[in-house]
């Protein structure tokens, strides 16, 4: 997804405006002269190029990153994606706060749970971070893996690998910049989008392809004009896309299937308006939709609401916390959700939404998010799950076990 900039202070994730998940991608969270600031918010387990590099070539990293040992420098992490407990990825940078002016990404790889992490090769593109509102077009800021060989790093650009990330290969889809990726067995949906003059007020469409083929298809009424944000959930072989208006008012929801042989569709938006939103889906046809009014002073009224049914029918759950932005969210199949924003904790819930509550043991990196440095969070399952923060140089990786409960750090180089 797209997150909206409030303040100069403020962490800054992707916005429709300028370019690109993502996280958080995202993020999760999401990712040219072109549309949004990164988010790094990932979808898990299926949750994110040089120039005049030739479409569709097969590209080995050029530089994939030395191998980690004792005293190498910790790496700021940008995205991560899970394809099981033990097994997950991250996409990070060596420079830390600098990445607008940094043209190293690399890549770690975990096969036990986080604990551990050693280097893989990395596509051939700079960072897109959430710091810069227009970050090179060929740059990426998201990655997201569904096997141990099947993965996509995004936004604004798309590279995509079919061996565990030995080699990367650029692809290219129609609309302008990805904004946001979803992946489903053997398809795969590309949210791309552009801006005009006027900076808010962007446009977005849905393409659909097979797997490792650049024949995208544009989604019938998978389309939007008149946004500042849009974001992509995929759950099993239906897809959904949750649009904030320019102004503010109703947002967007829609709803369809993956392959595009029938149009999409509006689905009923509990959401009477929003500045910002946060949309995740559960195996089941479970969805959780989080939207967050005009902020001010670090603060914003959140409502939240539930649909077991696929987005038909909605109910209201607990409003999560005033504090902080509202801009991403994970759920994991038994309904533990965690949301992640600006100036935030990661507010937990274990009940679908019946209550939330923040960490104690997060409360340093909550202090930190306050100051601008984004923590996102992601569910890998209903008690494991991962967060991380861009632009920290120590312990920028959280561990849980317990629902979020308990976080423990973990230093990445």
């Amino acid at each position: 997804m797209i997150w909206p900039q409030v303040g100069s202070g403020t962490a800054r994730r992707r916005a429709l405006r300028t370019w690109p998940a993502f996280v958080i991608t995202a993020a999760l969270l999401v990712t040219a002269a072109a549309c949004g600031r990164a988010a790094a918010v990932p979808a898990v387990g299926a949750s994110r190029s040089a120039p005049g590099t030739a479409r569709g070539a097969d590209a080995q990293s050029s530089s994939p990153a030395p191998a980690p040992g004792r005293g190498g420098r910790a790496l700021t992490v940008l995205s991560a994606s899970f394809v099981s407990v033990s097994t997950g990825w991250l996409l990070t940078t060596p420079c830390a706060d600098q990445v607008p002016s940094c043209r190293t990404i690399v890549m770690r790889k975990t096969v036990d749970g986080g604990r551990t992490w050693f280097a893989v090769p990395a596509p051939d593109a700079p960072p897109a971070s959430m710091y810069q509102g227009s970050p090179p077009a060929d740059a990426v800021g998201k990655i997201l893996f569904t096997s141990a060989d099947k993965g996509w790093a995004f936004g604004p650009a798309l590279w995509q690998t079919r061996d565990g990330g030995a080699t990367w290969r650029k692809m290219s889809v129609p609309g302008g910049p990805v904004q946001d990726l979803g992946v489903s067995g053997d398809l795969v949906l590309a949210v791309t989008g552009r801006c005009g003059d006027g900076g808010w007020a962007c446009s977005f469409g849905v393409y659909s392809a097979a797997a490792g083929s650049d024949d995208w298809r544009a989604v019938p009424d998978a389309a939007g004009t008149g946004v500042r944000s849009a974001q992509l959930v995929v759950s099993g072989r239906v897809g959904y896309v949750f649009a904030v208006t320019a102004d503010l008012g109703k947002p967007l929801l829609l709803t369809g299937p993956l392959n595009g042989t029938i149009r999409w569709r509006s689905l009923p938006d509990p959401c009477s308006s929003a500045w910002s939103g946060a949309l995740a889906g559960a195996p089941g046809g479970w969805l959780f939709l989080g939207c967050g009014q005009e902020p001010g002073a670090g603060n914003q009224i959140k409502a939240a609401y539930l649909s077991g049914d696929g987005g038909r029918s909605w109910r209201k759950v607990a409003s999560p916390p005033f504090g902080g932005y509202l801009g991403g969210a994970s759920m994991s199949p038994g309904g533990t959700i965690f949301l992640s924003g600006g100036r935030m904790d990661v507010y937990v819930s274990r009940d679908r939404g019946r209550s939330w509550q923040a960490s104690p043991s997060l409360e340093n990196a909550a202090g930190l998010a306050g100051a601008g440095f984004a923590l996102v969070g992601l569910t890998i399952t209903d008690t494991q799950g991962f967060a991380f923060q861009e632009g920290v140089y120590q312990q920028q990786v959280w561990l849980t076990s317990d629902g979020g409960r308990h976080w423990a750090p973990v230093t990445v180089r």
